[in-house]
């Protein structure tokens, strides 16, 4: 048995918002962070399965790497799938984490698109429908590829999510019909945690994989949330055995406050606000905002209140709370950029006495085991963050980050 640190959705430069991220650098991370496998990104898009094509060879069943190194990418995109459901007003709108066990089968899910009549232009494609019936059969055509194919859930609780505000959904049955059985797993996104999440009636028994959703390869960025996965080798067939059979050793987690759409609230730049609003309990029934009228997206932490059972008595999962290790160094040193040379040559210090990132916040004497050199208030602040003593106040609204107190 070994365990394999994995981080299965991310996006490249062609997701929109960002530059070209080359391979090089999302690899040299991964080493930094501990992740030993890392999702594609966007692989869907034909030019990006072609750069994948050309710069990555396959080196285990199911997993490609670059040139004389020892981590994998594995094939993924995100999909958003969008039907009418009937009693709902508006079109369900979902985010999906799509795996690929090779290249043969993203070209037939391309095909697929085709077929439908989908744009596969963005890194991030609509496959639309207009029934649920005809949104089932097309998740039965993607599942079809290959039994190895995946299809996850993403972020389930922000606005974007399957359960998220914007859908308002009571039961995963009304938009999967016949094919939930064949959804294992849920990203627990941002904004939530398994604690959140297991007494939700029809998320209690599934895996949950926690993932960066990353744009970026930079060291907070990349592994930011994370999933430990129980396994017998690093190949495609058994990190997707794992999923299916939940061998989830721990997830490493955002604090939910510090999630972007974690209370319900506005921003202090919307119209007529000169401050921000936001509600830790008991927002407006109709959630319009007091001050400007305009409807508020429900928080995750109220939505997931929302559809909690107390009687549930929920599976033990490990988890712990992690900040990226820069922007512990930042807070601990009171520098907002976590790339200044002070953060980065303090973070390389630490790297020389660990293996990685990961392995820091592993450690079970991290006190004894930190390097000297290292200021006092940063050694502080990575103690107290392994020992989950930090937190956000105010917590995330509204698409803006809590904001971060230590100690």
């Amino acid at each position: 048995m070994m365990q394999l640190a994995v981080d299965l959705h991310s996006h490249s430069g062609y997701a929109g918002g960002v530059g070209q991220i080359p391979l090089e650098a999302v690899a040299q991370t991964m080493h930094q962070k501990g992740i030993h496998v890392f999702g594609s990104g966007d692989c869907l898009l034909p030019a990006r399965m072609q750069e994948l094509q050309s710069a990555l060879h396959q080196t285990a069943e199911g997993l490609f790497s670059l040139p004389r190194d020892d981590r994998y990418f594995l094939l993924q995109t995100e999909v958003i799938f969008s039907t009418r459901l009937p009693g709902y007003r508006n079109k369900t709108i979902a985010h999906h984490v799509v795996l690929f066990p090779h290249f043969a089968a993203v070209e037939a899910m391309q095909k697929l698109m085709q077929k439908w009549g989908m744009k596969n232009t963005i890194g991030r494609p609509f496959i639309t429908s207009n029934s649920q019936k005809e949104l089932e059969d097309q998740l039965w055509a993607i599942a079809a590829i290959d039994p190895a194919m995946e299809i996850i859930p993403a972020h389930v609780l922000t606005p974007d999510g399957i359960y998220g505000s914007k859908n308002n959904l009571s039961e995963l049955t009304e938009f999967y019909g016949n094919f939930l059985p064949r959804i294992h797993a849920v990203e627990t996104g941002l904004s939530a945690d398994p604690a959140m999440l297991a007494r939700i009636p029809d998320l209690a028994q599934l895996t949950f994989l926690s993932n960066s959703d990353c744009h970026s390869a930079a060291l907070n960025r990349i592994g930011r949330e994370f999933t430990i996965l129980d396994t017998t080798a690093a190949t495609y067939p058994t990190i997707i055995a794992a999923i299916r059979n939940n061998a989830v050793a721990m997830t490493a987690e955002f604090n939910p406050a510090e999630g972007r759409y974690f209370l319900t609230g506005h921003r202090a730049n919307r119209p007529h606000h000169k401050h921000p609003l936001w509600f830790d309990q008991h927002p407006p029934e109709d959630l319009r905002c007091p001050v400007c009228h305009k409807p508020m997206l429900l928080g995750v932490k109220q939505r997931a209140q929302q559809l909690s059972d107390s009687s549930i008595i929920p599976h033990k999962r490990q988890f712990m709370h992690l900040i990226p290790l820069v922007e512990v160094i930042a807070h601990g040193l009171g520098i907002k950029s976590v790339t200044s040379q002070k953060v980065v040559a303090l973070f390389q210090t630490l790297m020389s006495s660990f293996p990685s990132e990961i392995a820091l916040w592993q450690h079970p004497r991290l006190a004894d085991a930190l390097p000297s050199g290292i200021p006092d208030t940063v050694i502080q602040c990575i103690l107290a963050v392994q020992k989950n003593r930090f937190t956000f106040s105010p917590a995330g609204f509204d698409g803006t980050y809590g904001i971060l107190h230590i100690g």
